[in-house]
């Protein structure tokens, strides 16, 4: 048990935890931060396309407005990689070593897979893995010793599962369909009639889960977002699978398992031993994965392989496929000597640490400038300033300015349904859209309010800025006649209104002339 403790721990020696701690969170993962600034009584509106459970244990790690929020993918990668080990450790092995061989090899290889290394975001995506592989672990000790604890245990997992990771309602629909396949044929009634019976409840109550959490968070502009990523499955048998191999050839490296001809088999390897050990119906449902998958796709229901999305998908598979080499390495041991097998394993091993060294310790994060912008604004700005952020911008912020509490409005121009401002502090203005109306709108009050205050300056907040929303602010800026220059820390500009009167120019406090004159 302490070994397989020390395996999920090493995640924090694969992964740069001082980088996550210190790097300020950018776009995408400022509005998961966010929710940790509203009342908890808040949490369903504002947890978007987030699962509520998994935002509400953002809670517990997040420590003011800093970073530590990172921790909470981190631990589920670490879980994910102890599943891992007890998943296929306990698959039905006839002895202790080749078990302990192939739970090391798939908890290795979920630790190393890149798909889990470039993970550091500030999403779900591990917890996928994590719910994904504990659905399979569940399914398996269920075809080991049949009871109904046990099929409540897999039902829990599943529509529990899905308050941590939406994608657990995928693996648990293939788990139960499996189960009930295997008990049809082999005319097991009676488990036939339990499964059932629990599949139907669970689909109940993953059903009340969908309706009362994650239906709010599918809205058009998420399935225009994912388009790429649906299979084109009415444009004909060719462009179906130039998809799917354009796909692969997208993210085969975020597998780990080296050039197809040599994943492929051992994922196929990995099935039949599951199959070979007693587990018919695990088996089944990690087959099933993939034509499900596509099939959400081609219903423009589910992205397929996307990097982040998908991580579940990878997991799994790596997993099967280390069992797949233990399955072989058990197969050839008889014919040659157990150092020869054992050879194998360490080689496979040492394959998954080669193809996963360029992302050990990787600093994929895009870097957002709002956290430093927020701070140099809170030290410098003057209480008459006035203060203007870009709707990308908004929940960053929110999140990381230390006067007051923000609120939140719904937009339906963004597909969180709804940004954060400050009624409190109404020199703080948000636009409203990423359009020359929005800008326009947005700098025009700005204005109207700088003007109530002598030598009060207007601050521009601005982060993922697109071509044409960049070019609307540039355009903004020249139809009002001002000029903004670097304000200070990197991204933050300032505009200084020009005021003044037939005597002369206003005189600011320290002795200078009123801003822009």
């Amino acid at each position: 048990m302490l070994a397989v403790l020390l395996l999920g721990l090493l995640v924090l020696v694969v992964h740069d935890v001082g980088y996550l701690l210190r790097h300020p969170f950018w776009t995408d993962e400022a509005w998961v931060a966010v929710t940790t600034r509203f009342p908890l009584s808040q949490l369903p509106a504002t947890t978007s396309s987030t699962p509520i459970g998994w935002s509400a244990l953002l809670r517990v790690v997040t420590v003011g407005r800093t970073q530590t929020g990172r921790l909470l993918p981190l631990g589920f990668a670490g879980v994910s990689v102890m599943i891992a080990y007890w998943f296929a450790r306990q698959i039905g092995w006839p002895g202790r070593p080749v078990s302990v061989t192939a739970g090391l090899l798939a908890g290795i290889g979920v630790l190393l897979a890149p798909a889990m290394l470039v993970r550091n975001d500030l999403k779900q995506y591990t917890a996928d893995a994590c719910m994904a592989l504990l659905t399979l672990a569940l399914t398996s000790q269920l075809e080991r010793e049949w009871s109904r604890w046990r099929l409540a245990g897999l039902s829990v997992a599943v529509w529990g599962g899905m308050l941590l990771s939406h994608t657990v309602a995928f693996v648990g629909v293939a788990a139960f369909g499996a189960v009930c396949a295997v008990q049809l044929a082999r005319r097991a009634w009676r488990r036939l009639a339990e499964a059932v019976v629990a599949g139907a409840g669970t689909a109940v109550l993953m059903l009340g889960v969908y309706e009362g959490f994650d239906a709010r968070a599918v809205v058009p502009g998420l399935t225009a977002y994912w388009a790429g990523y649906y299979l084109p499955a009415t444009h004909g048998l060719r462009a179906g699978s130039t998809f799917v191999i354009s796909r692969f050839d997208a993210v085969h490296a975020f597998f780990g398992l080296g050039p197809v001809w040599l994943g492929v088999p051992l994922f196929v390897a990995g099935v039949v031993t599951i199959f070979r050990l007693g587990r018919p119906a695990t088996a089944i449902a990690v087959t099933a994965l993939w034509p499900e998958m596509l099939a959400l796709s081609a219903l423009k229901k589910y992205p397929f392989l996307d990097e982040r999305t998908s991580t579940f998908l990878f997991a799994v598979t790596v997993v099967v496929a280390a069992i797949g080499v233990a399955g072989l390495a058990s197969l050839v041991r008889p014919w040659l000597k157990g150092a020869v097998a054992a050879l194998v394993a360490a080689a496979a091993a040492v394959a998954f640490t080669v193809a996963a060294q360029p992302y050990v310790r990787s600093h994929s994060i895009p870097h957002d400038y709002v956290r430093d912008q927020a701070r140099y604004l809170a030290a410098h700005a003057a209480p008459g300033d006035v203060i203007v952020v870009n709707l990308s911008s908004n929940w960053g912020f929110a999140y990381y300015w230390p006067v007051g509490a923000p609120a939140r409005r719904a937009d339906p121009a963004v597909l969180q349904g709804y940004e954060a401002y400050f009624p409190g502090q109404p020199r703080i203005i948000v636009a409203r859209g990423r359009d020359p109306a929005g800008v326009n709108t947005a700098l025009t009050l700005a204005l109207a309010r700088a003007r109530q205050h002598p030598c009060s300056r207007i601050w521009l907040v601005r982060s993922h800025l697109s071509a044409a929303e960049g070019a609307a602010w540039t355009a903004a800026l020249r139809q009002q006649g001002l000029v903004s220059t670097r304000g200070g820390t990197h991204g933050l500009l300032v505009v200084q209104p020009s005021r003044g009167s037939a005597s002369g120019p206003a005189r600011c406090p320290g002795g200078g002339p009123a801003p822009g004159r």
